[in-house]
C-alpha cells in the first residue's frame, strides 16, 4: 500500500503510537488479498504479544484469580469480538487495504479487522527499540482495551449463564435446559440466530446471537433475568476484580 495512503498525524493519534518506519505501518494494514506483501507474519507476532501482554497484566493484577478464571478472562479480552470492536473504534475501515473482493462487500468482516488490530500491535512491537519493546507495546495495546473494560465485565457474567442455568434446571427441575433453534438469518456479511432456553417446558425469552453459541448464551441469560425476577434465584453479579 503506497505510504500516502496513511495520512500520519491522524492514523498515529488513533494508535497511540507515531511509527518511525512508516512502510512496516502500510503492510500492517495490507490484507493478503490486496498484495504478496501483506499483513499476516505481523498478525502472528502481534497475536503473541497480546496474549503475553493481556496474561501479564492479568496474573498481576488479580493474584486471588486461579488459572480457569484467568483464562477466562484472557480468552474475553484477546477474542475476535473483542478485537473487532477496537478495529472500529480506531477507524480501521479507513486505513485497511484490500483485494476487489473484499473492497466491494461494505463493511469489512470481523476476522480482518481483528486481524489488522494483531497486525498493527506487532508493528508497533517491532518500531520500538530492543530494550523497551514489550512494555512500550503494552501500553499501546492497553490504551486500545481499557474502553472495552465495562463491557467485557458484563460478558464474563453472562459467559456463566449457561452452566448457571443448567445448575438450576438440574437442581429444581430435575432435568437439562435445552435451546431450541427457532429462527436465523444468513447473509455473505454476517449470520445471526434466535435460541429460547426452554426448562421442563417452559419457554424463555429468545434471544438473538452471531453464532449459535453466542445466542445460546444469550438465551440462557434472558432466562436468568427471569427467573431473577420471580425471586427463583439471587441476581447475576459481576465479580470485584472482573
Amino acid at each position: 500500500m503506497p505510504d500516502e495512503r496513511v495520512d500520519p498525524e491522524r492514523l498515529d493519534g488513533r494508535l497511540g503510537h507515531r511509527f518511525r518506519d512508516r512502510e512496516l505501518l502500510a503492510r500492517a494494514l495490507t490484507h493478503a488479498s490486496a498484495r504478496d506483501a501483506h499483513n499476516e507474519r505481523l498478525e502472528f507476532l502481534g497475536d503473541a504479544v497480546l496474549d503475553l501482554v493481556v496474561a501479564e497484566a492479568l496474573y498481576f493484577a488479580l493474584p486471588g484469580k486461579r488459572e480457569g478464571e484467568l483464562t477466562e478472562l484472557k480468552a474475553l479480552l484477546v477474542s475476535r469480538d473483542t478485537l473487532e470492536r477496537v478495529g472500529r473504534r480506531l477507524g480501521l475501515e479507513e486505513w485497511i487495504e484490500t483485494g476487489r473482493g473484499l473492497a466491494g462487500r461494505g463493511s469489512l468482516p470481523r476476522s480482518v479487522l481483528g486481524n489488522a488490530v494483531e497486525a498493527l500491535l506487532g508493528a508497533v512491537y517491532l518500531d520500538l527499540e530492543p530494550p523497551g519493546r514489550l512494555a512500550g507495546a503494552a501500553r499501546v495495546a492497553w490504551s486500545w482495551l481499557l474502553p472495552e473494560m465495562p463491557r467485557l465485565a458484563r460478558e464474563l457474567v453472562r459467559s456463566r449463564a449457561k452452566p448457571k442455568l443448567q445448575a438450576w434446571a438440574q437442581r429444581e427441575r430435575g432435568c437439562l435446559p435445552a435451546y431450541p433453534l427457532l429462527d436465523s438469518f444468513h447473509h455473505p456479511e454476517t449470520h445471526a440466530f434466535l435460541v429460547a432456553a426452554e426448562v421442563a417446558g417452559r419457554r424463555f425469552p429468545a434471544a438473538w446471537g452471531s453464532s449459535k453459541k453466542d445466542a445460546e448464551r444469550f438465551a440462557a441469560w434472558e432466562a436468568l433475568m427471569v427467573l431473577e425476577r420471580e425471586g427463583a434465584l439471587p441476581p447475576p453479579r459481576e465479580e470485584p476484580g472482573a
